[in-house]
C-alpha cells in the first residue's frame, strides 16, 4: 500500500474523512497506474483564490527525487468525485511553457 501524508487546516474534520482520504489514495493509484512505492499525499487547505470555495482538496503524487504532481479539486476531500479527481490531474499533467510555476 501507498504511504499517506494527511493534513488538515483549522477546519472541523466530518465523519468519514479518514475513509474518504483512503479512497482518494486508491483511485489515485489505480488512475495513474502508480506503484506502491509511490508517496500520495491528501490534504484539505484553506482556498485563498479568487472565486474559489472556502476549502480545497489537494492530492499530491511524490516521487524520489522527481518534482511532484499536485491535482486540486475545489471542495472538502469527502465530496471529490473521481472524474474531478480524473479531470483535475489532466490539467495538473498538462506540460507548462518554460517560466510557469
Amino acid at each position: 500500500m501507498s504511504k499517506t501524508a494527511f493534513a488538515l487546516g483549522r477546519r472541523i474534520q466530518r465523519t468519514g474523512y479518514p475513509e474518504a482520504v483512503q479512497h482518494l489514495k486508491l483511485q489515485t493509484q489505480k488512475l495513474l497506474g502508480l506503484s506502491d512505492g509511490v508517496t500520495i499525499s491528501v490534504s484539505e487547505l484553506s482556498c485563498r483564490e479568487a472565486g474559489c470555495h472556502d476549502v480545497e482538496t489537494v492530492v499530491a503524487i511524490l516521487r524520489e527525487g522527481e518534482k511532484p504532481t499536485i491535482a486540486r479539486v475545489h471542495k472538502p476531500i469527502p465530496d471529490v468525485s473521481l472524474q474531478e479527481l480524473q479531470a483535475a490531474f489532466e490539467r495538473a499533467l498538462v506540460p507548462k511553457p518554460p517560466g510557469e510555476p
